[in-house]
């Protein structure tokens, strides 16, 4: 599988349009024209993806490596560096691993002083759900290297998951990396699994099993290592029953992070989006237990809207798009509704 199919399978959201496309006119469910330059970063586990809006239209973007708060070192330093030079008017960032408002606000207030325009910070939920609504009401649950729920019901915010790969993470990409390695080696005890599921795991990962175990020991925050598995293990499902449990399972778990949401929230749409959901065996699955669809805008967008809201508080309305009159209009971006899984 090339690097950049196995990058996008773990990452939010493929890139908004494809290379030499821009400028790029933004889905019509996005309101606008949003004033000045916008800059939007959506951080990830598989990369980090940025993108910068000016009026109605998608003008320049970056691809750059991952980051989480919990995980990447220095990161005050790498979130200014991808601020800085874009001649943005205010900058929103969604970044996985930070939970706690007070830490949001702390890094926000510390950009905002070096970066010469305002920065916006939250968690990567937010960010992702304000460009599969276009910034309108609803449940986004994500499933990429991590996995989570987000939900607005115009006035409360609410999540469920997103809980990292130690304590939670069901569903995601590295879910169903561990998954597929534990059923790797029962097999290889002789207490379940299957030869497939197991040689796929071998085929990917480059080294026997033995090899495999030692290096996630010894390199226990490396998440790609089991992560990278999980496009192999969907392809698989269509003709092992092992491999499929694992995606029946993920599709499960996927669905009740966005019932728990509706649970503190009410019946709101759910939109689903991460490289897992790309995967039509989980897809298929996820969205008759939810009712899921396809998001509208990826996160890096979702990002922008954040700085043109001024943070999340600041604008509660409901946003009235040309989607309310016509939803054949709402996306705007090459692969965002498609079912494919990379």
């Amino acid at each position: 599988m090339p690097f950049s199919a196995k990058i996008s399978f773990m990452n939010n959201e493929p890139l908004a349009s494809p290379p030499g496309d821009l400028p790029a006119p933004l889905p019509w469910s996005v309101p606008g024209p949003l004033p000045g330059r916008l800059l939007g970063i959506d951080a990830g586990g598989g990369a980090t993806r940025v993108a910068l809006v000016a009026g109605r239209q998608l003008v320049r973007r970056q691809v750059a490596p991952p980051m989480n708060a919990l995980l990447t070192e220095d990161v005050a330093e790498r979130l200014l560096d991808l601020v800085t030079g874009w001649d943005a008017t205010a900058a929103g960032i969604g970044l996985p691993g930070l939970r706690s408002p007070a830490a949001r606000a702390r890094l926000a207030a510390e950009l905002t002083s070096r970066a010469g325009c305002p920065v916006y910070v939250t968690g990567d939920g937010e960010t992702a759900l304000l460009g599969a609504f276009g910034a309108r009401p609803g449940i986004a649950v994500f499933a990429g290297t991590g996995s989570g729920a987000t939900g607005w019901d115009g006035r409360r915010w609410a999540r469920a998951g997103g809980h990292g790969f130690l304590l939670g993470d069901e569903g995601s990409a590295y879910w169903i990396g561990r998954a597929a390695v534990n059923a790797a080696l029962r097999w290889e005890d002789g207490m379940g699994g299957s030869a497939a599921l197991r040689d796929a795991v071998v085929r990917v990962s480059g080294s026997d099993l033995a090899a495999l175990v030692a290096e996630v020991h010894a390199h226990p925050s490396e998440r790609q290592l089991l992560s990278r598995l999980a496009p192999a293990i969907t392809e698989l499902a269509g003709e092992d029953e092992t491999a499929r449990y694992i995606a029946e399972r993920a599709a499960i778990h996927l669905a009740a992070l966005a019932q728990a949401t509706r649970a503190q929230l009410g019946p709101l749409p759910v939109c689903g989006l991460g490289g897992v959901l790309r995967a039509p065996v989980i897809w298929h699955r996820f969205a008759e237990l939810t009712g899921a669809t396809r998001p509208l805008a990826p996160p890096e967008i979702g990002a922008a809207l954040l700085a043109w809201r001024g943070g999340l508080a600041a604008r509660n309305e409901e946003v009235p798009c040309a989607a309310d009159k016509d939803p054949d209009v709402c996306c705007g971006f090459a692969g965002v509704h498609d079912d494919g899984g990379d």
